[in-house]
């Protein structure tokens, strides 16, 4: 891997990490069409600059909800207090559906099967325009939020899409709805990290492509939250669309 490789897949994991357009599929489309091979070791690195780019922007909640998980003084909303037992329900589906695809996911890497993964992205994001926000989260989100979490091992589903997406769907208030996403995420990337670091090979270049997708990732989790606080994420949906019709109509 150069500079440049390094330097490309780290933009594309920032952007597509965070916004409902799936960065496997992404990645999937750059290996077929530009034939960038993606390293799995530089894969298992990108996973920790994943981790560290939700560290850094919810540094402020992930602190007040260790806090009120442990009893000390805080600013964590009362009606949220229950958050860790949805989290963990949410994982435990979440990584019981992922184990069960895992030994198949390379057979799902191929343009047709992702075509169809976004087509899902799409139909889900463009969904979030019916939700009400009138609720928050409780038992029932929390099991649902772990079953399209889990559906998005596969190629063209974007997590952040579908939780989101199903979210806003069902009524969570959308601050909620945001901040829960990707607290959930954090038990997912960390999985996937867990379960790949085995292969990991270090390479110096690394460095590069993990600077760039916690820059990238921090600008697009900011764009990102701005979008869905002016009810526009369903729009999303037009991209992931021309993606399908693209790979179905045209690469296929």
């Amino acid at each position: 891997m150069n500079w440049w490789e390094s330097t490309i897949l780290g933009i594309v994991q920032g952007v597509t990490e965070w916004l409902p357009i799936s960065s496997d599929g992404h990645l999937v489309l750059f290996e077929k069409l530009l034939g960038l091979s993606v390293a799995i070791s530089f894969d298992v690195f990108l996973h920790l600059s994943s981790l560290l780019v939700i560290v850094i922007f919810f540094r402020k909640e992930i602190l007040d909800f260790l806090k009120n998980l442990f009893g000390r003084p805080n600013t964590w909303p009362a009606e949220q207090n229950k958050w860790w037992q949805y989290l963990l329900i949410s994982t435990l589906i979440t990584g019981a559906i992922g184990l069960a695809f895992y030994p198949y996911i390379e057979s799902y890497r191929n343009l047709s099967f992702t075509a169809y993964g976004f087509l899902l992205t799409s139909f889900m994001v463009l969904s979030s325009r019916w939700g009400k926000a009138t609720r928050t989260i409780g038992y029932r989100e929390a099991v649902l939020l772990g079953i399209v979490q889990g559906l998005a091992v596969l190629p063209g589903v974007s997590r952040s899409g579908l939780v989101l997406s199903l979210a806003l769907l069902m009524g969570v208030y959308r601050k909620q709805a945001f901040d829960y996403t990707f607290f959930l995420a954090v038990p997912a990337i960390a999985a996937a990290f867990l379960l790949s670091v085995k292969d990991f090979v270090w390479q110096p270049i690394y460095l590069l492509g993990f600077a760039v997708t916690v820059a990238v990732g921090l600008a697009t989790l900011s764009l990102l939250k701005k979008i869905v606080n002016n009810d526009k994420f369903y729009l999303f949906f037009v991209y992931t669309l021309a993606l399908f019709f693209i790979i179905k109509f045209i690469l296929l």
